[in-house]
């Protein structure tokens, strides 16, 4: 079974091969250090969730690779902090934190210029929603927790690129320990049956919920969104996602104000008894509460919220 989940998970993100590990963070891990040797060093876009950034500083500092990073909307930053011993250039994109997204354009055509793997973290969009080898990438990263699974309750990550370097990166799984459990291979073929029908409907439901929250927004409160004009990457999403997000960003006028509001919202949607319905998270910006959308209909979320910020978001 777990071969025809490889062969599955390659032929979605248009590879020659792939591979499931234990772990998103494994799929990084394993990944970065296939690719490098000591005295190597990475490129690495800034914007990039806590744990990938833990690893780089680290336990990469510790192996004797060295990481610099870029402001990635800043296309010449890439080939002016570029090395002689630069072997990877490391994005990820759509920026799970805050839903940015990078242009792998530039990047593509350094990559080839100077013959360095491009490594894409888009376990923010699932191949679904993109897949960035056919935009120039060399390898693909998935947190299968973020996107794969329809529930996000089991740990697994993927790696998906030429034979070559999955061979590197399946011995460095089993060096590290990061092996997957057997059942993992059974629930992720189940649920990527599922998966372009689950990232439609998650894609139409937030961008509804989007617009008809900033249209109607209480003082203080700034919806983004890749599908609003308003975003500052909205037309490089439409380029580069089939499908955009099921995560909405509401940013408040303080901490305190987005904590009081994901309580608020956590305790309404909780007493809907919805499975599989949206969830509440804090963002990494403290300001910021993540609506992710789950399978719930449009016009019940967008009543469920206009319920919540009617009291306004102070």
């Amino acid at each position: 079974m777990i071969d025809l989940l490889h062969r599955r998970l390659a032929d979605l993100e248009g590879a020659d091969a792939a591979l499931v590990l234990a772990s998103g963070r494994a799929a990084i891990a394993c990944t970065v250090l296939a690719l490098l040797r000591p005295g190597d060093h990475v490129l690495s876009s800034a914007w990039l969730r806590p744990s990938t950034r833990t690893f780089f500083q680290q336990e990469l500092a510790g192996l004797g690779v060295d990481v610099t990073y870029v402001n990635p909307s800043d296309v010449r930053a890439w080939r002016r902090d570029m090395r002689r011993s630069t072997r990877v250039l490391f994005v990820e994109s759509p920026v799970i934190e805050h839903g940015r997204v990078v242009d792998l354009k530039p990047l593509r055509t350094l990559g080839q210029e100077l013959g360095v793997a491009i490594v894409v973290d888009a376990s923010g969009a699932s191949p679904a929603a993109a897949t960035p080898l056919a935009a120039g990438a060399d390898v693909v990263v998935h947190d299968a927790r973020v996107r794969l699974f329809s529930v996000p309750d089991t740990e697994a990550g993927v790696v998906c690129g030429t034979e070559a370097v999955i061979d590197e990166v399946r011995s460095k799984m089993h060096v590290w320990g990061a092996v997957p459990h057997p059942s993992i291979a059974e629930r992720l073929l189940h649920d990527l049956a599922t998966l372009s029908l689950r990232v439609a409907h998650q894609a139409h439901v937030a961008h509804a919920v989007a617009r008809a929250v900033a249209m109607a927004a209480p003082a203080g409160l700034t919806v983004h969104y890749t599908g609003l004009e308003s975003h500052p990457d909205h037309h490089l999403a439409a380029e580069a996602l089939r499908h955009q997000g099921p995560v909405v960003q509401l940013q408040c006028p303080s901490a305190d104000a987005a904590d009081r509001l994901a309580q608020r919202l956590t305790r309404h949607l909780a007493a809907q008894a919805r499975p599989h319905g949206a969830d509440i998270r804090l963002a990494e910006a403290p300001d910021t509460v993540r609506l992710h959308v789950g399978l719930d209909e449009a016009s019940v979320l967008i009543g469920d919220l206009g319920d919540v910020l009617r009291d306004g978001v102070a």
